[in-house]
């Protein structure tokens, strides 16, 4: 089996890099290619055995399951490129939900899937969303999760459902990293006696604490509250004025990103 991956922007190189390295692909299983030349030496120099194709229709007509890891803008022009070597043999992978399942299977006869990484998944952990279109089969679903739990926890969930996991899992290291780092400067602020360095690193051993914490004992979030924030006390104080601001918050973000998407989507040709 080859696997091809089209695109070597920060997300396909991950992937690529990721299954290789956990054991997912032989480095001899797998192609790819990219507009530039750069990134594809970058990546075939990373890891010795993988290979760079001529062209996307080379890697198309080469690869049995092929991963489009480009932006969704650009798919038109790659499935132009590729679409004479697609066949109902492939399995075609998209790692965006800016393009439906649906578009995808109207414009190719090739078996279509979804799947959602996450930067985290650079570390082999996270998690990530598999998506399935009609005409895949139960090999192609073994296939992908098999792929996608040597490097994170994967949900196959349907496809509706995707844009508000997404925030979850793969908007949501940027969105918590943006919660930790206020919390931190504003920490810094109040304190200058404390380095930057500190700050930074209290917060990120918290974190990950709390998260060891709850795989361990099965606390829930609201247990964490419970156990920290006592009645009367200085972490109820604090839980107290935060929910008086973020009332709403995740309502408003979560509603940005599906309205940026959906505007996206409006303005794609396949």
């Amino acid at each position: 089996m080859k696997v091809g991956f089209i695109g070597m922007g920060n997300m396909g190189r991950l992937l690529v890099t990721a299954l290789v390295r956990a054991g997912a692909l032989e480095p001899g299983e797998v192609l790819i290619w990219s507009r530039t030349a750069e990134k594809r030496k970058r990546v075939t120099e990373a890891l010795p055995g993988v290979q760079a194709a001529f062209g996307g229709g080379d890697l198309a007509r080469r690869a049995d399951v092929l991963f489009l890891c480009v932006k969704p803008g650009e798919t038109a022009a790659v499935l132009d490129e590729i679409e004479p070597y697609i066949t109902g043999d492939h399995l075609l992978v998209i790692i965006n939900n800016t393009l439906t399942l649906a578009m995808l299977e109207a414009r190719t006869p090739a078996r279509v899937a979804k799947v959602i990484p996450s930067v985290v998944q650079t570390v082999g952990r996270g998690a990530s969303l598999l998506v399935f279109g009609e005409r895949c089969t139960h090999r192609d679903r073994a296939l992908l999760v098999r792929m996608m739990e040597t490097i994170s926890r994967p949900y196959v969930i349907p496809e509706e459902a995707v844009r508000t996991a997404s925030d979850l899992t793969s908007c949501g290291p940027a969105f918590l990293s943006f919660v930790f780092q206020a919390l931190a400067d504003t920490a810094r602020a109040k304190a200058p006696a404390l380095s930057r360095e500190d700050v930074a690193a209290m917060v990120r051993e918290t974190a990950r604490a709390t998260c060891e914490l709850m795989e361990q004992t099965g606390y829930t979030f609201a247990d964490i509250i419970d156990r920290v924030s006592t009645p009367g006390g200085v972490t109820a104080a604090g839980i107290a004025a935060m929910r008086t601001r973020l009332d709403g918050l995740w309502d408003e973000v979560l509603a940005a990103t599906a309205e940026h998407e959906a505007a996206k989507r409006r303005g794609l040709l396949l």
